[in-house]
């Protein structure tokens, strides 16, 4: 049984997606150059882009590396609400 997202989940995967455009963007790059400089396939670089898709640590360093930033930079903004319900849970 797979594992269903947050809402709060989704969002930060969205938000994510769109700072990795943002920059990949600045850099001149379009998603199958940031692909070949990360090491990554491009359909996956476009899942993380389209925020269906949150990447794991390593390949956060990998992309940032790829269009010339800091990890941080991609995260920038980026919170998680405390306050929210734990939906899914009982």
């Amino acid at each position: 049984m797979g594992k269903k997202k947050s809402q709060q989940a989704k969002e930060a995967s969205r938000f994510f997606g769109r700072n990795l455009a943002q920059y990949r963007k600045r850099a001149g790059l379009a998603q199958e150059g940031t692909a070949d400089r990360a090491g990554l396939h491009r359909t996956h670089v476009a899942m993380i882009e389209e925020g269906k898709r949150l990447p794991r640590l390593d390949t956060i360093v990998k992309l940032a590396g790829a269009v010339g930033v800091e990890p941080c930079e991609l995260l920038f903004g980026l919170a998680w609400d405390l306050e929210a319900p734990n939906e899914g849970r009982k």
